[in-house]
């Protein structure tokens, strides 16, 4: 079977693609390990990965430059504690509401392991859908906003594929071809258990979101459509170091999950879980250090009570009355905070400063001098977090 899409030996040329025939085979012999790849031996597994890297010298589809204006992330507190050999309780670091830490990054749908990618939904239920919490846990419910002027150069998978195209050229037949084998991989249906099965997504993606050429033409997020809401809604996944850049971080609510809802309507924009009544937020953050900010006193007292209503004896009871919120959120953004949106002016560094740095495969160098990453630097490959 053919290695690649086209016979060029390199990409700056007019693509010369190979025949319609033998691209169609190759991608059927990829679709016949779907949902098996977790069950190769590890130099199986990696020689397809290498394969499938380098097939796909074309990934053919529709882009834009303006993302989801709003994004909502669910983090579930009881994992995150624990991973950090914390108490359960509310969370107070930036951080925890992002990307695990790389060294836990594994297969995903948008990622490969050790690259930090941040998933997202466009709505609320969106994020319920995907992450589907379960009795007993604590959630914090993270919101973004788009920044005034931001771009952000996403790759948008299809819902499903084109009916009736109208063909004109080898390269829309292509195009189509893609299209489709794209929204299979997009949506294939994958077991937690099973990381490895997410093979073809995840390396596509790593290869469009963290291409090793800095490029303005590389991507920053990918819009895929939702796997769990049976492609109802959108999903959203974006480099993690990107998202405070380009978003805002408005507002955290902390929730406290009770049973899930049987027989749930994919379509509608209804949480997935009752929650105990009453919950807990904050708008402010300390950004230059990384802290979520609360009025403690309040988020203590709120955290303790809402947790024993949540595990103790007695059942919640709810009474339905017209105008009645379902859940109501207590403020616990510290008194005479200004979350304002600071730039921090940019200092002239000198060759032995010492910086922290980022590169775009998620790779962080902490306490470096600057003169050791100028160039890569100047070349886009990394870019300044802390100095």
């Amino acid at each position: 079977m053919i290695e690649k899409i086209t016979k060029n030996k390199d990409s700056f040329r007019e693509p010369d693609l190979h025949s319609i025939e033998k691209i169609v085979e190759k991608l059927d012999y990829y679709r016949s390990f779907f949902g098996k790849v977790q069950d190769l031996s590890d130099e199986e597994f990696d020689n397809l990965r290498k394969d499938v890297s380098k097939f796909f010298t074309l990934k053919l589809g529709s882009q834009t430059d303006e993302p989801p204006k709003r994004l909502i992330r669910i983090s579930i507190n009881n994992r995150i504690l624990k991973a950090q050999g914390k108490a359960l309780g509310y969370l107070t670091d930036i951080s925890q509401l992002l990307a695990p830490p790389i060294e836990v990054c594994n297969f995903g749908r948008c990622n490969i392991p050790k690259q930090q990618v941040l998933y997202c939904a466009t709505t609320e239920a969106g994020a319920y859908w995907e992450i589907r919490p379960q009795n007993g846990d604590v959630i914090t419910v993270s919101f973004f906003e788009l920044k005034p002027n931001s771009k952000v150069r996403s790759f948008i998978v299809s819902k499903e594929k084109t009916k009736d195209p109208k063909i004109e050229s080898k390269l829309q037949e292509v195009f189509y071809l893609l299209e489709e084998f794209f929204e299979e991989i997009y949506s294939l249906r994958v077991s937690r258990d099973r990381p490895r099965d997410y093979l073809f997504s995840g390396q596509i993606s790593s290869d469009q979101l963290f291409y090793p050429i800095v490029s303005k033409l590389n991507f920053d997020a990918i819009l895929y459509p939702s796997v769990q809401r049976k492609k109802h809604g959108w999903n959203v996944a974006i480099r993690n170091e990107l998202i405070l850049d380009r978003y805002n971080l408005i507002g955290v609510e902390t929730r406290f999950i009770l049973d899930e809802y049987s027989k749930l309507d994919h379509t509608s924009e209804e949480v997935t879980t009752d929650q105990i009544i009453g919950s807990f937020g904050t708008k402010a953050f300390d950004f230059e250090n990384g802290k979520i900010l609360y009025d403690e006193e309040k988020a203590n007292k709120a955290f303790e009570l809402f947790r024993k209503m949540q595990v103790g004896k007695g059942k919640q009871v709810r009474y339905e009355q017209v105008g009645l919120p379902k859940s109501l959120m207590f403020n616990c953004t510290p008194l005479n905070h200004k979350n304002e949106s600071k730039i921090t002016p940019i200092k002239m560094l000198g060759r032995n400063d010492r910086i922290n740095v980022v590169y775009q495969d998620g790779k962080r160098i902490d306490n470096i001098k600057y003169k050791k990453v100028k160039l890569d630097l100047e070349q886009g490959k990394c870019k300044i977090t802390k100095y």
